[in-house]
Formats: C-alpha cells, sequence, structure tokens
C-alpha cells in the first residue's frame, strides 16, 4: 500500500461513496412520487452543510437534498471542470444537481411542492471563503509556497480582485431562483432587521435567512416555515477549519481592499435588498481597514 493512501483515508472514500449511492438512491425514489420536496439550494460558503445537516437531524419527515446550481448552463459549467472523472468520482454536489435540473426540466415544476432554504451571505466574506476554498485553482502550487514564505497577502488580492468570478453572490438569485423556479426575491419585501424571511408563489415556497443572523433565528425560522422544532445548529464546513486557515486569517485581518471593489459589492441591488444600511457600512469599515 502507498503510503500516502492510508486506512484512514481509505474509510473516508468508501463512506463518501456509500453516502453518494445512498443519496442519489434517495433523489430518485423521491421523484417517482408526487410528494413534496426540500432543496437547500443557495449559493456555496453560505452555511449550506449547516443547514443541511441541522436539517437531517431534526427528523424532518421530508426528503432533503442539497444544490447550489440549477439552471441548465450553471450545470454545463460545472459538469465541464469535471467531466474527465468517472461518474462515480464526480463530486455529489454536480451529480445531484444535475439529477435535479433533468427533473425539472423533464417534469416541470407543477407536479409537487417545492420547498427551498436558501441561506445566503454578504457578498465580500462569501467571495473570500470561495477563494480560499478553491485557492490552487487560483494560486498554483499554494500550500508549497506559503509553507516556504514565498506568497503574501498583497499578492493574494491582487489574484483574488483579477481572476476571481466576484458577481456570483450578486446574480445567484437571479440566476438560480428566478430562472428555474420563476420568482424573483427582489420582488418581495424582506425583513432585514429580524434576518429572514419566507415567500411564496403558486407551488414554489421559499426560506431566506442571512447567515449572519442565522444563530439567532433558524429556530423561529424552520418553526414557522417547516413546523420542525430544531435543538441546535450542526456547523460544518467553516472556513476557519480548512487547511488554509492561516494564510485565510491573516488575509481578513490585514487586507485592504480597494473602494471601487466593495462599491461593486455593497451598492448592488443585493446588498441593498438584504442588508441594512448600518451593517453595510459595519461591511466596508472591516474590508477597507477602517475598523475600529
Amino acid at each position: 500500500m502507498s503510503p500516502l493512501i492510508t486506512p484512514r483515508k481509505l474509510l473516508y472514500e468508501w463512506n463518501t461513496r456509500r453516502n453518494a449511492k445512498k443519496t442519489l438512491k434517495s433523489l430518485d425514489r423521491a421523484f417517482r412520487t408526487p410528494d413534496p420536496v426540500l432543496l437547500v439550494h443557495q449559493m456555496g460558503r453560505a452555511g449550506s452543510m449547516t443547514t443541511v445537516n441541522t436539517l437531517r437531524a431534526s427528523g424532518l419527515d421530508l426528503p432533503i437534498f442539497h444544490t447550489h446550481w440549477l439552471n441548465p448552463a450553471s450545470i454545463v459549467k460545472r459538469k465541464s471542470w469535471v467531466e474527465h472523472l468517472p461518474e462515480s468520482r464526480r463530486p455529489l454536489n454536480v451529480r445531484v444537481s444535475e439529477r435535479v435540473a433533468r427533473h425539472l426540466m423533464e417534469e416541470g415544476l407543477n407536479r409537487r411542492n417545492w420547498k427551498l432554504v436558501s441561506v445566503f451571505r454578504e457578498p465580500v466574506a462569501r467571495n473570500v471563503s470561495v477563494f480560499f476554498l478553491s485557492i490552487d485553482a487560483f494560486v498554483e502550487n499554494f500550500q508549497e509556497r506559503y509553507r516556504r514564505g514565498d506568497i503574501d497577502t498583497e499578492e493574494l488580492l491582487t489574484t483574488f480582485l483579477e481572476k476571481f468570478p466576484h458577481n456570483q453572490p450578486l446574480e445567484w438569485f437571479d440566476d438560480e431562483i428566478r430562472e428555474v423556479f420563476g420568482m424573483n426575491v427582489f420582488d418581495y419585501p424582506f425583513s432585514k432587521e429580524r434576518g429572514y424571511e419566507t415567500i411564496r408563489s403558486d407551488n414554489v415556497h421559499l426560506l431566506l435567512i442571512k447567515l449572519e443572523q442565522l444563530g439567532d433565528c433558524y429556530q423561529i425560522a424552520f418553526q414557522e416555515f417547516l413546523d420542525v422544532t430544531v435543538a441546535g445548529l450542526k456547523n460544518t464546513h467553516v472556513t476557519e477549519l480548512d487547511p488554509s486557515k492561516p494564510m485565510y486569517a491573516d488575509f481578513v485581518k490585514n487586507t485592504v481592499f480597494p473602494d471601487d471593489y466593495l462599491d461593486q459589492m455593497y451598492k448592488s441591488a443585493f446588498a441593498k435588498h438584504f442588508y441594512t444600511e448600518q451593517e453595510i457600512s459595519r461591511f466596508r469599515q472591516k474590508w477597507s481597514g477602517k475598523t475600529s
């Protein structure tokens, strides 16, 4: 056995494949009936796995699936990134998204009731988190260079500003809710102070929650939306636990973002619709290095 392939890693990979098969079989089974389906459908790095695991632990009597992309254009893009891999080795979220998207195209929305939970996050923090999650796609040999001390926050900021797709969180609700489910969230009021809102359009029922207030409002939000009692959050996939944590923490603490970038993020329709002026001011102060 190769020293790089440890028994622990083999067990992890075996469990991953087993859970993937279980999830896909459950998905196929759910779509053979007209019963309601619950999708935790949201932008990445905004607490999606925390939300999924919290709801699954609640004993909710609904099939729960996790997706980031359902727009056919998004599916094609994500599939192109992993098409060199055999089907069984492709990320589960890509396979689930592909199957749900195909089902929507073939069956439409009207056969069942769709319950959607979408937690979102202020755009700069979300983008920085995704950047570090995918750091090797933007900075070649990042881990090795970091260990050698051969990379600094200034270079990372330049790479981030020049290469990262910054508009993803600003456009996500248009691409993945309006285009897929026919619901424009910006047409509905949102309670910025309490941090969550439920909206309904025909047989699509959507719960929106700010990640920044998830810890304060998740119990009442899930109770109102799903009639389920949730004891506590199952925190999962926190950026601070990633291997790049030291550089991530240093970047967040010491990087000063240019005003034009902060304008792009915080003067957007997304930011203005979901966040108060006071919240936006605090975000700007944090990322501009002006926090007292």
